[in-house]
């Protein structure tokens, strides 16, 4: 309180600016931490809007299964998981992959699984072959023994 005092008694330039601060620091604060907020809702309700049967999703809980019906209007979807049907609110819904993308995202991983096969396939098979040349060396070694002690 003396603050205000202070500045009140020094002119009324200061008691305004103290108002300006005030201003200021409410218009950082919606910009800091309001709008990203409302920018968040935002993106969330059209992913919502967006979801398809089909489609894959992970709930809030970590389950994860493949969407079977969709009811927008009592805000519930049914969700197979390997089999079980599931029924949760739209609000548990973290995050939806459409299957479209699933399906490019399956095709992707099976060619880098295909590769680390081969790759596997392919140490195996150098493995295999350094021994044998190890043994290679071996006997090289034994034989010149063998002719030296002769």
């Amino acid at each position: 309180m003396n603050i205000l005092t202070l500045g009140a008694a020094a002119g009324g330039l200061s008691s305004y600016s103290f108002f300006i601060i005030i201003i200021l620091m409410v218009v950082v604060m919606y910009f800091m931490s309001v709008r990203p907020q409302k920018k968040q809702q935002q993106k969330r309700q059209e992913m919502l809007k967006a979801m398809s049967t089909g489609d894959s999703v992970v709930t809030l809980g970590g389950i994860k299964g493949k969407i079977h019906s969709i009811d927008h209007e009592s805000e519930e979807v049914v969700v197979d998981c390997d089999g079980i049907y599931l029924t949760f609110d739209l609000k548990f819904i973290r995050s939806t992959t459409p299957a479209a993308k699933a399906a490019q995202k399956a095709e992707v991983q099976k060619p880098a699984e295909d590769k680390k096969e081969v790759e596997t396939k392919a140490d195996d098979t150098s493995e295999k072959e350094a021994p044998k040349e190890n043994d290679d060396a071996k006997t090289d070694e034994t034989t010149d023994e063998t002719k030296e002690d002769k």
